[in-house]
């Protein structure tokens, strides 16, 4: 039967894109655990540390364009092939970093690769959805979540055993090579584009590709704006919760950790069944209620922090938050890569738009929390949370502007009988652009 084939087909290219996910985040969160040792023996002080740690999202931030790009001429797929050798082998020359700048070169090239593998990825995963006719994004997403959980914790037995971080580097990189490059057999051909004949003269058609583009971001924009505020407050949560609990609660150091792997553990849970209840009650009736409960609960512990119970209550807080954020940011980009596909684009370049400017998000919180705690305090800056989340709960109608599939948001998916017309790369002309093609 053709239907049950594809449908196979469809399934198996689901599990290589959360392998290709669960990889992705195990090595890079392996890595946060050995920053510590990292500066004890560069010898680097706090101002020269972050300076150096900026390279990660200056290299990632800087390649999220050019790799949607590259998705487009030459589809996901390969992009994620490449991505994933380069990424899971450029972890190793953390071991031969002597100072800032060559940790600031390491860490951007690293995590360059990364944010393609990262753009790549998701466009593979949207594709599929699309095909597939219902919602796959949050269970994928839940595999990355669950490979940063066990990385982290992985990189935490490797600090403790004081094994030297290019082995580490060098035995997550190939484990996760051995596992998800043979996977990506699976993943679909033929999200790549055609370009149009270019017949106009080169200003014209400059001119008419700059207006173009412009028609084509605007779509995007409430999208940027809904990834921006989840990413700034995934952000928060992963650098200062600790501080929080500690300075705000006055908890130890070890319980103050606590609130992190709360916050993860609960996205991971929400994410696992996000897409089953959001084909089953919608994108606005599944993560509004989760924003604003997230919302309340987080005003309570900020309220309540300076109390007996304000530890308690702010491990609370950071958990229901991780459940409240868990399926924006994967709705976001089920979102991106629908409105492109409606529009006869792929997905990777509106997900690179979406997550570029969402990841600023990430990149700019954490600072932005520090700057103001400077004047007003880390209680008082700490309800941009609560904020986040009510903009979040505001905007989540964007998320399901375009048609969805298996969602009560928009009409009903093709039936389970219906035949799924699969895409390979013998079925599209071969792209045209005015680059050459890649060797």
């Amino acid at each position: 039967m053709k239907d049950t084939s594809d449908q196979r087909v469809l399934a198996r290219a689901r599990a290589a894109t959360m392998v290709t996910h669960f990889a992705l985040a195990l090595v890079l969160a392996a890595w946060a655990p050995r920053i510590p040792q990292v500066r004890s023996d560069l010898g680097l002080s706090d101002g020269e540390l972050g300076l150096a740690l900026l390279g990660g999202p200056v290299g990632a931030l800087a390649t999220l364009w050019a790799a949607g790009a590259l998705v487009r001429r030459l589809g996901s797929r390969r992009i994620v092939v490449a991505s994933l050798i380069g990424y899971c082998t450029a972890g190793t020359l953390l071991a031969v970093v002597s100072g800032v700048p060559s940790l600031f070169a390491v860490l951007a090239v690293w995590c360059a690769l990364s944010g393609a593998l990262d753009v790549a990825s998701n466009a593979q995963a949207a594709m599929i959805e699309e095909l597939f006719g219902r919602r796959i994004m949050m269970t994928v997403h839940a595999a990355w979540t669950g490979g940063a959980l066990v990385g982290a914790g992985l990189g935490a037995g490797a600090a403790a055993l004081d094994l030297p971080l290019g082995l580490q580097t060098a035995l997550l990189g190939t484990a996760g090579l051995a596992v998800a490059l043979p996977a990506t057999g699976w993943m679909l051909d033929g999200d790549r584009a055609v370009a149009a004949p270019r017949s106009s003269p080169r200003r014209h058609r400059r001119s008419a590709e700059l207006r173009a583009s412009v028609r084509w971001v605007v779509p995007f924009v409430p999208l940027c704006v809904v990834a921006f505020a989840s990413f700034l407050g995934e952000g928060i949560a992963a650098d200062w919760s600790a501080v929080y609990l500690t300075d705000v609660t006055g908890a130890s150091p070890g319980l103050a950790g606590v609130g992190l792997v709360a916050y993860m553990t609960c996205m991971l849970g929400v994410r696992l069944v996000g897409d089953r209840v959001v084909e089953a009650h919608g994108v606005r009736r599944t993560i509004r209620p989760l924003a604003l409960a997230a919302g309340v609960v987080f005003a309570c512990a900020l309220g309540l922090g300076g109390t007996p119970a304000g530890t308690t209550l702010g491990i609370v807080g950071f958990a229901v938050l991780g459940a409240g954020l868990a399926c924006v940011v994967p709705a976001a980009f089920s979102e991106a890569g629908r409105r492109a596909t409606r529009a006869g684009a792929p997905a990777g370049p509106a997900i690179a738009l979406v997550g570029s400017l969402g990841y600023a998000g990430w990149l700019a919180g954490p600072p932005l929390i520090g700057g103001v705690a400077e004047v007003v305090g880390l209680r008082t800056t700490m309800w941009a949370v609560v904020g986040l989340t009510c903009a979040i709960a505001a905007l989540t109608g964007v998320l399901a502007a375009a048609t969805s599939p298996a969602s009560p948001d928009s009409p009903a998916p093709p039936g389970p009988d219906s035949p799924v017309a699969l895409p390979t790369t013998a079925s599209l002309p071969p792209a045209t652009t005015s680059a050459p093609a890649a060797g």
